[in-house]
């Protein structure tokens, strides 16, 4: 069960991180507060509470931790964003893609934490 549940939370960070994430969200997720940012943290703990119901967790449960991978998600992008903005990075930078590999880390790292929370 938490196997599934890891693989479909992944999955749902594959679909709020790439597929939901538009240019406008992006722009503004170095910006503390910013309404991208604030929306595309969103749409992550919307679906985490979603996939956290689909699992037969209690609604105000599955709100909580959804509450959460969205503060976390929210924090870990804001303080990506804003290295990238004071380095100067951009997609041609190795450090670039080496802070976007511990973001994305990071964000599963949350989502062993919501499992563990789950048991």
């Amino acid at each position: 069960m938490e196997l599934m549940l890891i693989t479909y939370l992944m999955i749902k960070h594959v679909i709020a991180d790439y597929f939901m994430q538009y240019s406008w969200m992006i722009k503004d997720k170095g910006t503390y507060g910013a309404w991208g940012g604030l929306a595309h943290s969103g749409w992550h703990g919307i679906l985490t509470g979603a996939v956290i119901v689909w699992f037969g967790h209690p609604l105000l449960f599955a709100i909580l931790l959804g509450l959460l991978d969205s503060a976390i998600h929210y924090h870990v992008d804001y303080v990506k964003s804003n290295f990238w903005k004071s380095k100067k990075l951009g997609p041609s930078d190795q450090v670039y893609w080496i802070a976007h590999g511990v973001d994305q880390f990071l964000h599963f790292m949350t989502y062993v934490l919501l499992v563990i929370l789950c048991r």
